[in-house]
């Protein structure tokens, strides 16, 4: 069990333990890189090149969310008492203490079901001004830009985010949206590359928290993230607000979040995957509680997978501009490995989705794989295990085709039995582009 504690000014952090884990956030104070490790350094000047003022409670949840991705990237799995769910004890400053501990339970709650860890998130007054607008001739533009945005929409540089901007940029959509964009190391060039294939203007936020380890700390990051959606979605908020500054209009609430069906349930494979290998980072379960939190907190925003039914094989069939979706395959990134090696291991889960909807929709060019060959692994345990496991779940549901039981096992489904019908046979269809494209390769 660890204690993180937040601060934007060093000097208010206690020193580093083994128990005591000092953060220094944005940039508002010379980085102490031995005291402290960091995160959103460069935050706050991203803000105020908005040109807009932002809500204080937009503020908090940013400062949660960073303080929420530290954690879970600074506090290796491998040290939790079972090597994966770790207990993680926050300690955020906050403009309205009062108000987050009014939710914070349910966001522990929520927290746990995303990342399979234990949560406990204190708050304090925060001693950190509302970041003033920058008033210069690039804010202006940049201000300007936002004016006449009705939406924003996740921009992450994989294939759904892809077809979620030509569908919406290049077909004729009403949606004129803002792209929030979370760019890791190596990820802003492809982001920029597919950008360039959009034709209607867009507003743009694109901002990295990039967690560094203090000089003291003699371990690595740990590269789950599971709860990087939490942090995302906290962005997009926050670009909401930047847009109701903008437009003079507080009617502005929706945030897209471009997800295939399948992979947004991602219903585990084997009964050892149940919470280690089952991500939940667009679970609809988590996306409506997320929902209901932050509008009890007063943020009034609605987030909507336009994608919630449809296959990532029928995303790509179906994207409105075929032109240019068959140039954006190339150039995106839907591997879980990606940030380790900076390229697509090709045997992954994401990978196999990825390749077997690619398949489905009939294109013949996709990105490069670490492995192209799939059977060239199979004598490889740690790189055969999500094939083994896809084989397995596919022979298991032949036999037994219980979808909505398996749809279940990750996480509580809406009460309509409409929607869990269509989502039980959206899962069912995703399962049944990977058997396809597996029996494709003679591995089915």
């Amino acid at each position: 069990m660890t204690d993180f504690y937040f601060h934007h000014n060093p000097d208010k952090l206690p020193d580093y333990s083994d128990e005591c884990h000092p953060i220094q956030i944005f940039d508002n104070h010379p980085l102490d890189k031995y005291k402290c490790s960091h995160a959103s350094k460069e935050l706050i000047t991203k803000i105020r090149r908005l040109g807009v003022p932002i809500d204080s409670d937009a503020l908090d949840l940013v400062t949660i969310a960073t303080a929420v991705t530290s954690a879970e990237t600074f506090e290796l799995r491998d040290n939790a008492p079972n090597s994966w769910s770790r207990i993680l004890n926050l300690y955020i400053p906050v403009l309205a203490p009062e108000k987050w501990k009014s939710v914070a339970k349910r966001l522990e709650s929520l927290l746990g079901f995303l990342t399979g860890d234990q949560w406990k998130l204190s708050f304090s007054k925060s001693e950190l001004a509302l970041p003033k607008p920058i008033n210069s001739k690039q804010s202006k533009l940049t201000t300007e830009s936002l004016k006449g945005l009705n939406a924003v929409c996740l921009f992450s540089g994989g294939l759904d985010s892809a077809v979620g901007a030509i569908d919406i940029l290049n077909g004729n959509s009403d949606i004129r949206p803002m792209l929030v964009s979370h760019a890791y190391r190596a990820d802003g060039a492809k982001q920029q590359n597919i950008k360039k294939l959009l034709k209607k203007p867009f507003g743009e936020l694109s901002y990295s928290i990039a967690p560094q380890l203090s000089s003291q700390v003699n371990h690595v990051n740990d590269t789950s993230m599971r709860g990087r959606s939490f942090n995302f979605l906290a962005m997009a908020v926050l670009g909401i607000t930047a847009l109701r500054k903008a437009n003079n209009n507080n009617a502005i609430s929706q945030i897209i979040v471009p997800e295939n069906g399948y992979i947004s349930i991602n219903p585990p494979l084997t009964r050892r995957r149940i919470g280690s290998h089952s991500t939940r980072t667009t679970h609809p379960n988590f996306l409506s509680q997320l929902e209901v939190l932050l509008n009890d907190v007063g943020f009034n925003i609605h987030f909507v997978n336009p994608y919630q039914f449809k296959t990532k094989g029928e995303m790509l069939a179906e994207c409105v501009d075929q032109d240019a979706v068959k140039q954006a395959i190339p150039l995106s990134v839907s591997c879980s490995h990606w940030h380790r090696e900076h390229i697509q291991c090709g045997y992954c889960l994401p990978c196999l989705i990825r390749r077997a909807s690619v398949f489905h929709a009939g294109f013949e060019k996709d990105s490069a794989y670490a492995v192209p060959r799939l059977k060239s692994i199979l004598k490889e345990y740690e790189k055969r295990d999500d094939i083994h496991a896809v084989q397995t779940a596919i022979l298991r549901l032949k036999k037994n085709p219980d979808y909505m039981a398996w749809l279940r096992q990750s996480g509580p489904l809406p009460q309509n039995k409409e929607t869990r019908e269509k989502l039980e046979s959206t899962v069912q269809r995703g399962l049944a582009e990977v058997e396809a494209f597996l029996k494709s390769v003679n591995l089915a």
